[in-house]
C-alpha cells in the first residue's frame, strides 16, 4: 500500500476549537473566547435510553440526552433582559465605548439572581457586534473579564489578574523549583498590551469580596486604566452600586463639604439590576411563568408535555424562592432523574428528589398545590 505523503505546499489543517471541557474558565482568553464562538447546543431527540443502557449506570449517564441536560444554560429574565438593553444603550455614545461614567453597577438584593450571568453577556453581546462589524481578529482583545482577587492587598494583584486573562505565565522558578512570580507589578505591560490589542470593556466580578481598605486603591487603579484606554468597567457583586457611590464620594475628602452645612452630593452611578423572580402575582402576573416556559422548551423528555411546568408553578417557586441559582440546577438534576429512572417527565416526586440532591428546602407536605 501506497503511503501517504501530504504536498509541501499544501495548507495544515486548522486546528479544532478547543471544547468548554479544555478552554479554560472566562476569566482567561481562550476560555472567553470559546464561550463567546461556541455553537448553540442543538438538542438531541427524544430517544428513550437503549435497554443495554439500564443496566450501566456509567452508559446512561453518558447518554447524550442526560449530558444535555446537565447543562440547561441560564434564560434571560425579565431584569437581564433589561440589563442587556440598558448596558447598550450606556455604550452607544461615541461608538459603543463612552457614556457620563467609566464605572456601571450590576447589583441585586441577594445571592444567586444571575448577576454573573448579565456580567458576561454584556461583554459577549459587545464582543459580538465588534466581531460582526469589523470580522474576527484574535489580534484585538475588546473585552477582559476578570474576579476581584479575595485578598486585594495592592493594585498590583489586579495587574496580576489582568496578565492571567492576557495570558501570562506569571511565574518561573527558582533554583529549588519553587514558583516565584515575574515581576511585582504588571501594570505597565499589562497596560501596553490591552492599548495595543484595543481594549474597551473591562469585567469585574465580586466586588462585595474587597475590603474597604482596599477600595480606594482599587477604584484609583481602574480610574487609571479608564483614562488611558478609555475603558469601561462594569462591576458585579451585592451593594455594588453603594460601594461604588461611597468610594468615589471619598476619593477627595478635602472636597466632601462645601460649606459647614451642605454636604458634597455622592457621585451617581448607573446601576443596572438583577433581583430574584418575584412570585406569580396581580402586580407580577407574567414573569415567574416566562422563566418556567423558557426552560420548558428546552426539556427533551419522551413523556413530556409542553408548558407542563406551568402546573408546577407554586412549588417551583416554594423551593427555589425564585432564584436563578436554585431553579436551573433544580430542573437540570430533576431532568437527568427522570431519563435515568424512566419516568421521562418532571413530576412533583422527581422534583423533590432533585431537591433533596441540592438540599433545598420542600415545600409542606400538607398544602395543596
Amino acid at each position: 500500500m501506497k503511503a501517504f505523503v501530504r504536498d509541501p505546499q499544501a495548507q495544515p489543517s486548522p486546528a479544532a476549537p478547543p471544547s468548554l471541557d479544555t478552554a479554560g474558565p472566562p476569566t482567561t482568553l481562550l476560555g472567553w473566547r470559546t464561550r463567546l464562538r461556541q455553537p448553540p447546543t442543538q438538542p438531541p431527540p427524544p430517544v428513550p435510553l437503549p435497554p443495554r443502557a439500564s443496566g450501566n449506570e456509567e452508559e446512561a449517564e453518558n447518554h447524550p440526552r442526560v449530558r444535555y441536560h446537565a447543562d440547561l444554560g441560564l434564560v434571560e429574565t425579565t431584569d437581564i433582559t433589561r440589563g442587556l438593553l440598558d448596558a447598550r444603550r450606556l455604550l452607544l455614545r461615541d461608538g459603543e465605548r463612552r457614556h457620563p461614567g467609566p464605572h456601571i453597577a450590576i447589583d441585586s438584593d441577594c445571592r444567586g439572581t444571575g448577576k454573573r450571568t448579565l456580567l458576561h453577556h454584556i461583554g459577549m453581546g459587545h464582543q459580538g457586534r465588534r466581531e460582526k462589524l469589523h470580522g474576527i481578529d484574535d489580534a484585538r482583545i475588546p473585552v477582559v473579564c476578570i474576579n476581584a482577587p479575595p485578598t486585594p492587598g495592592t493594585p498590583a494583584d489586579w495587574s496580576a489578574a489582568l496578565a492571567t486573562f492576557i495570558g501570562w505565565d506569571l511565574y518561573r522558578s527558582d533554583t529549588d523549583s519553587r514558583p516565584v512570580q515575574r515581576m511585582k507589578d504588571f501594570t505597565g505591560p499589562a497596560v501596553h498590551v490591552m492599548r495595543t490589542a484595543k481594549v474597551e470593556m473591562c469585567l469585574v466580578d465580586g466586588i462585595d469580596r474587597l475590603r474597604t481598605e482596599d477600595l480606594q486603591p482599587t477604584f484609583d487603579f481602574f480610574d487609571y486604566l479608564a483614562d488611558e484606554l478609555s475603558l469601561t468597567v462594569f462591576w458585579s457583586g451585592i451593594g455594588s452600586s453603594d460601594i461604588l457611590r461611597e468610594a468615589r464620594t471619598a476619593r477627595f475628602p478635602a472636597l466632601r463639604r462645601t460649606g459647614e452645612a451642605t454636604p458634597l452630593r455622592q457621585r451617581s452611578v448607573p446601576t443596572l439590576w438583577v433581583n430574584r423572580l418575584p412570585p406569580r402575582s396581580p402586580e407580577h402576573p407574567d414573569e415567574w411563568p416566562r422563566a418556567l416556559v423558557s426552560f420548558d422548551g428546552r426539556l427533551q423528555l419522551c413523556h413530556h408535555r409542553p408548558n407542563s411546568l406551568l402546573d408546577l408553578a407554586e412549588e417551583l417557586y416554594a423551593i427555589t424562592d425564585g432564584l436563578m441559582e436554585h431553579l436551573t440546577p433544580l430542573l437540570s438534576i430533576a431532568a437527568q432523574i427522570a431519563i435515568l429512572d424512566g419516568t421521562e417527565a418532571i413530576t412533583p416526586e422527581v422534583l423533590h428528589d432533585a431537591a433533596r440532591y441540592l438540599d433545598l428546602p420542600l415545600p409542606d407536605d400538607n398544602k395543596p398545590w
